[in-house]
């Protein structure tokens, strides 16, 4: 205890050493840190730190951890989170799950690229269900994209079942299409759907990596645009940033103890950076630097029934350079640090994959919902009812016509459009061409 008399402690002999002060002492109440206003934001840095001059500078050496450590641990709880979901789901979920992601992914990268189209617009175009944009040049926009100019549909709470943003009007970001803004037209129509395609094969993949070797990777990135690979190079960055084989150890030995590796989302957002600079590729872009990166996670990575999401955050990406990683809007970022502070790639990259995982999870339980709900309309059905299988094609396809669902159930086309038009006017899906023939069907 500390002496109450005028005298310091040194001249206070019975004043116990300070060497011996126990060291709690001089630490703060640990319930200071749970009274309101005294958490900082994760972007907070120490009084030691150089201040930043502006959003988009980069951070002191040494300094990026303590912003980057409570975003990682957001992506990582939400990414394991939806994974969990997945591998618990059964098959014909998760297969539509994967594919709703994989949609959503490709629609992001097209907003990236200042291309606006709706997920459900692209899984028409996939299923051969639409015409050429250059109709939608022509001011026919509804018959080549019908829910992206017709601004997505909401539910009674205003909130779109795309995986968007909604005002309270129930306006979506999709109600602001133009026909300028679908950039290239059906070329970037095609590279988001090889995107799309891509991104389904990683999710679960198991056996050989798919950037094993550069003629690997110069294949898998050839359906999205990119050239000829320099090899050395490729080597270089698969080996920096790629992880690592976990070493066989004998009972009480120490071989192949390393230093601490990097968290692998943090490798990931690293590889994509450097995949921009390393002169891999003749041109690189955005889609195949993160598409690149999140291939290296697809064996061993923090996900192993779903990929790795990224860019169906769009909401939350900032309206910027398209042949430049994506960067957060201004209202997101200041979420997250102050405004005198930066937002480095890193940040981004992990607030885009929690948020993307977010969206995944929101999916997750709309199937959900809608498998409840049909097997409550077939437990109504006799025996020989095919509505159970009609839901179960519904669940495992973002679109579904008539003839696709009679091919798959092996029946006649009229009874699968019977059964489409019981289950739509039921209210479990809904018709998302907007036309009378050549129909198609949703969730």
């Amino acid at each position: 205890m500390a002496s109450d008399t005028r005298f310091s402690a040194a001249d206070d002999p019975d004043a116990p050493d300070p060497l011996l002060r126990p060291a709690w002492e001089d630490m703060p109440d640990e319930t200071d840190a749970d009274r309101p206003g005294a958490r900082p934001r994760w972007g907070t840095l120490s009084t030691d730190a150089p201040p930043a001059t502006r959003r988009g500078a980069a951070w002191p050496a040494g300094e990026d951890l303590v912003v980057l450590l409570a975003p990682l641990c957001d992506a990582a709880d939400a990414l394991a989170r939806l994974d969990a979901r997945a591998a618990a789901a059964p098959d014909t979920m998760r297969d539509g799950l994967v594919a709703r992601m994989a949609l959503a992914e490709a629609a992001g990268w097209l907003a990236h690229a200042h291309a606006w189209v709706h997920p459900l617009d692209l899984a028409l175009r996939d299923a051969g269900l639409t015409g050429s944009t250059a109709v939608a040049a022509a001011g026919r926009g509804h018959r080549v994209l019908p829910q992206t100019f017709a601004g997505g549909h909401t539910d009674a709470s205003g909130r779109t079942d795309a995986d968007g943003r909604s005002d309270a009007d129930g306006r979506t970001d999709w109600d602001h299409q133009t026909v300028d803004a679908v950039a290239d037209g059906d070329r970037a129509l095609a590279d988001a759907l090889a995107l799309a395609q891509m991104l389904r094969r990683l999710a679960g993949a198991r056996g050989k990596p798919p950037f094993g070797t550069a003629a690997d990777a110069e294949a898998t990135l050839g359906g999205v645009g990119a050239g000829p690979l320099d090899a050395m190079r490729f080597v270089d960055w698969r080996e920096t940033f790629a992880p690592a084989p976990v070493p066989r150890r004998r009972f009480g030995s120490r071989e192949g103890q390393g230093g601490p590796r990097r968290p692998a989302l943090l490798r990931a957002a690293q590889a994509a950076a450097a995949w921009m600079e390393a002169g891999i590729a003749d041109d690189p872009t955005p889609l195949q630097a993160v598409l690149a990166a999140i291939a290296l996670l697809a064996r061993g990575g923090p996900a192993g029934t779903v990929f790795v999401p990224v860019w169906a955050a769009y909401p939350a990406v900032g309206f910027g350079d398209r042949a430049a990683l994506p960067t957060l809007r201004s209202d997101a970022a200041d979420r997250l640090v102050d405004r005198d502070q930066p937002v480095t790639w890193p940040l981004a990259f992990l607030h885009l994959v929690a948020e993307s995982a977010r969206a995944g999870l929101r999916t997750l339980d709309r199937l959900e919902a809608a498998a409840a709900q049909g097997r409550g309309l077939a437990s109504g059905g006799g025996k020989r009812s095919r509505l159970p299988d009609a839901i179960d094609a519904l669940l495992r396809s973002p679109v579904l016509t008539p003839k696709a669902l009679a091919a798959r159930l092996g029946i006649a086309p009229q009874t699968g459009t019977a059964l489409l038009r019981e289950l739509a006017a039921k209210g479990l899906i809904r018709e998302v061409t907007g036309r009378g023939s050549f129909r198609a069907f949703a969730v």
